[in-house]
């Protein structure tokens, strides 16, 4: 899901692929990060929103890449790789559609409106993967 997401993570690899365990402790803290209000083990679509409006410092509706490096962290080694796959229509800016509510309804599978930690982690974990073995 093109959310939220990776908060504050840094990730340093020399030219090498990550490996699954790597992989999944991205997803795991990203995750963890997102799951905020309840920490429940569910992300709702509110709360989603909530945190991209709490990430949009200027209030336009839209997240930069200075704000979303904010977010995931500018260390992050997929931060503009990520920001470019969530960008839909390529204008350098993420909409609330294109950061949450895409990723969002891609995630729940089973369409109750709830992403699990099994949709968050195999979506993420796809995701991660695909921008290793063509940005990492």
């Amino acid at each position: 899901m093109k959310l939220l997401v990776f908060v504050s993570l840094a990730v340093i690899v020399s030219g090498q692929y990550l490996n699954t365990h790597e992989i999944q402790q991205i997803v795991d803290s990203g995750f963890l990060g997102l799951d905020v209000n309840p920490k429940d083990n569910l992300l709702e679509y509110e709360e989603l929103v909530t945190l991209f409006n709490q990430k949009d410092v200027d209030g336009d509706g839209l997240l930069s890449l200075t704000e979303f490096e904010a977010h995931v962290g500018a260390d992050f080694l997929f931060t503009v790789p990520l920001f470019n796959y969530f960008d839909g229509d390529k204008n350098q800016m993420l909409s609330v559609r294109e950061f949450v509510d895409i990723p969002f309804n891609e995630m729940n599978t089973n369409g109750d409106s709830q992403v699990t930690r099994h949709e968050f982690d195999h979506y993420y974990t796809q995701l991660i993967h695909h921008l290793d073995q063509h940005h990492g």
